[in-house]
């Protein structure tokens, strides 16, 4: 009896370490899920969002698409009601030719003028466009679309140069805001004042940074127990959650080089 009792202990003490373990290497994989959502959502925009306000030859065009007017409007920029956060519209001129003849997602950027399909072949000002979305599946996800301003009639609606598409899966939320200088350049160098958000700008011209912050998300549940979490995102409102699903939150400033 004693060795039996002994026994089953031991077997209880040895099993609570497995799962405690397994449970463990759970949560460590899902968090390494979302962190890698998260590290690439980061370096994608930053690199991308270097090329804001680009013009070779110093040609003047607002590096920013102006504010969402109506509920319909995707080409401008939009302090989102929702829990999927901002949206971000950046112009640049893109060359026929060179390497920024592309979308935001990276296809070359092509003209509707005869011959179809045909590469531009003239400069072109892009507006690049950033949001977070949910697709049928319930999949969120960093979705980007660029679209023409120089008139031309594209093949796609929207005068866009093809459809949106994924960047990023597991992305929940995007928020954005603008760093702003209160006065004018000193010695040739532009400095931020304060960070505002897109509501609360008042001179375009002047936003020289961008502060964006993703909320990131596990493909995958943990085989943990549930716990509650909170998520404050720059200025958006606290994102609660009590479940399974590891999440984390990043973020990066990008400052305007052109």
């Amino acid at each position: 009896m004693i060795s039996m009792t002994l026994s089953l202990i031991l077997i209880f003490a040895v099993g609570s370490i497995l799962v405690t373990s397994n449970q463990t290497a759970s949560v460590a994989d899902t968090l390494a899920d979302s962190q890698e959502a998260g590290r690439f959502a980061v370096d994608y925009m930053n690199r991308q969002l270097l090329r804001t306000g680009y013009s070779p030859e110093g040609e003047e065009f607002a590096p920013f698409a102006g504010l969402c007017a109506a509920p319909g409007d995707v080409i401008c920029i939009d302090e989102a009601p929702d829990g999927t956060g901002d949206r971000l519209a950046v112009r640049r001129l893109a060359e026929p030719g060179e390497s920024n003849a592309v979308t935001c997602y990276g296809s070359a950027l092509l003209d509707a003028e005869p011959p179809a399909g045909s590469a531009i072949v003239e400069d072109v000002v892009v507006t690049d466009v950033y949001w977070v979305a949910i697709d049928n599946n319930g999949l969120s996800s960093l979705r980007c679309q660029s679209f023409d301003e120089n008139g031309t009639v594209r093949a796609n609606a929207g005068d866009s140069f093809g459809d949106s598409q994924a960047l990023a899966a597991g992305v929940l939320s995007i928020h954005v805001l603008y760093g702003q200088s209160d006065v004018a350049p000193i010695g040739g160098v532009n400095s931020v004042n304060r960070y505002l958000n897109a509501d609360q700008v008042t001179d375009w011209d002047n936003v020289y940074a961008m502060r964006i912050g993703f909320l990131t998300q596990a493909l995958t549940n943990t085989d943990g127990q549930a716990w509650e979490q909170d998520y404050l995102i720059l200025d958006s409102t606290i994102y609660q959650f009590d479940d399974q699903t590891a999440r984390q939150v990043f973020t990066t400033t990008v400052t305007l080089l052109n």
